[in-house]
């Protein structure tokens, strides 16, 4: 150690550059998975950060702590880096709090890492009730801590000074009570060695000056790509998006063809490639489907500027109109039908649409009219006895009506179809049905309780 503090700023850097490349190799010939994702990135040195930080692009370590640390603390360091970039982290924080996000991220990644088998830096962030959680799950709850009146986190730069996020008996996700684990079991107390202050101080750490290595908390630091600090909005975030998304699925390839691959990590893979949407998510994205879009020459489409191509921009998503029909034979639940109706007054609110709905059994029983003046709508089912599809096209045609869309809840216990109609129709049903009706897509909406 003391021949490495009369070492030159460069000899320094060059010494730790020359050990993070002796542990992405390692991850390349044992961790293809974690490996391809590593030889994507540049290694650098940044004296000004804690120990290393990465944003899909870049993979800086502090010179301090990579020649400090053991080769094996160091590899975990490299590979905690490595899952931030294959969860996307660098691509999702969306404007939410930078430090909150970065602890959030550390929780969700630490947890994965340790159920894949790795070992966790010393002072990593752990806490077992937020395994198999989110970042986005966990930062919601951290925010929530944090903003309470009771619960008000004292969130410093220096992570071992915090007091518990789970203060005053207050629970996680999980249910447990208590303080937060840490990777290390004896986590130095404040003003002890390794604590990152000295009496008196701040509680700031000095980079450079670091010599203990994994004593002090680890702060594994996940940066937003590149792209998304130039300011260049939706497409910029697109890009960036799929430059992660494309970096994942290589990687997994890799992983696959070699056959090593956690069976956690691919589920998480999956996840993240081919997610499942929810009803809401898959309600939201059929209305915007099935939307006309506005354009405006006044601000041109900048993806085809520099080709010299001036095209208009989308200014908003209309919906000229929408068709509920509302199964009132008796058998739909009534409360599943009130959840619908209030995540779909809240869809339509962005629209400036007409909501046409009708009940119907075997016949057309009552219609009622909603605009976006009327949201939210309460549904107010009238009918009974049986259920007949058919008549609702027909009254549709009668009045002369030609929506958008036509949304049918319904819980398809019925094979009286009629012809598909000449407008996108959506099922929402309560349970997945046994027989797919003839045309549309088709959406379960699960009971309250149940996993949406």
């Amino acid at each position: 150690m003391n021949g490495e503090r009369c070492l030159s700023p460069a000899e320094r850097e060059e010494r730790a550059l020359k050990a993070l490349e002796k542990a992405r190799s390692t991850l390349v010939l044992e961790h293809p998975f974690f490996g391809s994702l590593a030889l994507r990135m540049r290694l650098c040195c940044d004296g000004s950060c804690a120990d290393l930080w990465a944003d899909g692009r870049t993979l800086a370590c502090n010179p301090a702590y990579a020649l400090a640390v053991s080769e094996k603390v160091l590899l975990g360091s490299l590979t905690h880096e490595v899952l931030h970039i294959a969860l996307g982290h660098h691509v999702r924080r969306k404007g939410r709090d930078e430090r909150l996000w970065n602890r959030a991220c550390n929780y969700a990644v630490n947890a994965v890492l340790l159920e894949a088998g790795f070992s966790l830096p010393d002072g990593a962030l752990f806490r077992p009730e937020y395994a198999g959680r989110s970042a986005d799950d966990i930062y919601s709850w951290l925010a929530r801590l944090q903003d309470g009146p009771s619960h008000r986190a004292k969130v410093t730069k220096e992570e071992g000074d915090e007091i518990s996020l789970a203060a005053e008996g207050s629970q996680g996700l999980g249910g447990e009570k208590g303080r937060e684990n840490r990777a290390s079991s004896a986590a130095p107390r404040k003003g002890e060695k390794g604590s990152g202050t000295e009496k008196g101080g701040t509680g700031r750490r000095k980079p450079e000056g670091r010599e203990r290595g994994a004593e002090g908390s680890f702060s594994g630091e996940v940066r937003d790509h590149p792209l998304l600090k130039e300011g260049m909005g939706d497409e910029a975030r697109e890009k960036a998006e799929q430059e992660a998304d494309t970096a994942l699925a290589q990687a997994s390839r890799e992983a696959l063809r070699m056959g090593d691959m956690p069976a956690s990590l691919t589920r998480l893979v999956k996840k993240r490639l081919h997610p499942v949407l929810s009803w809401r998510d898959m309600l939201a994205r059929f209305l915007e489907q099935c939307s006309d879009n506005d354009y405006t020459w006044a601000q041109p489409h900048r993806r085809y500027v520099h080709e010299g191509l001036y095209l208009p921009s989308r200014r908003e998503a209309r919906l000229a109109s929408v068709a509920l029909a509302v199964d009132a034979s008796g058998s739909v639940d009534a409360e599943l039908l009130s959840r619908f109706c209030t995540e779909l007054s809240g869809l339509l609110s962005d629209f400036d649409a007409t909501l046409f709905v009708l009940y119907h059994d075997v016949r057309v029983n009552a219609c009622a009219v909603y605009t976006r003046a009327d949201m939210p709508f309460t549904p107010v089912p009238v009918g009974g006895g049986g259920t007949d599809y058919r008549p609702v096209p027909e009254r549709l045609e009668e009045e002369g009506m030609l929506p958008s869309c036509l949304l049918w809840f319904t819980d398809l216990e019925c094979d009286r179809f009629p012809e598909e109609p000449p407008y996108p129709v959506l099922w929402i049903v309560p349970e997945q049905p046994r027989v797919l009706p003839p045309f549309g897509e088709t959406v379960v909406m699960p009971p309250a309780g149940f996993p949406a």
